[in-house]
């Protein structure tokens, strides 16, 4: 193969094999927040190296690390061609440098193998002499074809800054909620509360044993139909109270007594 022709099928193939996996962390990252919602010491620091994670069970990993007080920030999903771990870290190591952010963890999963055929041209140079003794020339073309097989993969990665240790009080008695989405409605049989997302680790909901997946449907026997009930009636709590949950576990119900404190 010559020099030209090497040189087409090489950026062919960077080409058709790239799809911005290099940067796709970047061009595919969404904030779940706008701006700065912590205090400057809950973000990466000039300097700083950020923890990057490579998780199997990524829906496990990710309640892990938020049980640790660090919250989520943002995410970042594509699917391109084969990269190493090297190379995913690097990116995420960039990614959290701009952000800002202390801990990334990713995943990737393999989708499915894309297989094709290309042709590179190739101009081929000729020469004669005429009827007269002049040297002419002329050019024909002719192409080669390429077979390439690539293996593609989605890619998952989340962002982490640390909560700051004067902002835990807003998660007392130590768990984060979200509204029920229809998933839940559909998984759970369960059209009202609000689904616990994190519990944090020693706190009195850790060691209640409350759950991720326990739905909070009242608290002191008030109703709590959203998770904005819930978040406006702890308003009116104070540390120390009694703070009694009914929550939905596995379809039945239990009522779960603690203190409202951390």
């Amino acid at each position: 193969m010559n020099k030209n022709i090497s040189f087409t099928v090489s950026l062919f193939l960077i080409l058709i094999l790239s799809a911005c996996t290099t940067t796709g962390f970047r061009d595919y990252y969404k904030p779940f927040y706008d701006g700065v919602i912590f205090s400057e010491e809950a973000y990466l620091r000039e300097g700083e190296t950020p923890q990057v994670i490579k998780a199997s069970n990524i829906d496990s990993e990710l309640r892990e690390i938020a049980s640790n007080w660090y919250l989520c920030i943002g995410c970042s999903g594509f699917n391109g061609v084969e990269m190493g771990s090297t190379e995913i870290n690097a990116a995420l190591t960039s990614l959290c440098k701009e952000k800002k952010a202390k801990i990334a963890v990713w995943t990737k999963v393999y989708t499915n193998t894309k297989n094709g055929v290309y042709s590179v041209p190739q101009t081929n140079y000729h020469t004669y002499t005429n009827a007269y003794g002049y040297i002419s020339s002329y050019t024909t073309t002719t192409y080669s074809t390429h077979s390439y097989s690539v293996e593609r993969y989605d890619f998952e990665a989340y962002l982490f800054v640390e909560i700051p240790t004067n902002y835990k009080d807003m998660f007392a008695p130590g768990i984060s909620v979200r509204e029920l989405n229809q998933e839940d409605r559909d998984q759970y049989k369960q059209n009202t509360g609000c689904l616990i997302t994190v519990v944090y680790k020693n706190t009195p909901a850790y060691f209640a044993n409350l759950s991720y997946g326990d739905i909070i449907t009242a608290v002191n026997g008030i109703p709590m139909f959203t998770a904005e009930n819930y978040i406006n009636y702890k308003k009116g709590i104070k540390k120390g109270d009694d703070f009694e949950l009914t929550i939905i576990r596995n379809g039945t119900e239990k009522k779960i007594k603690l203190k409202y404190a951390l």
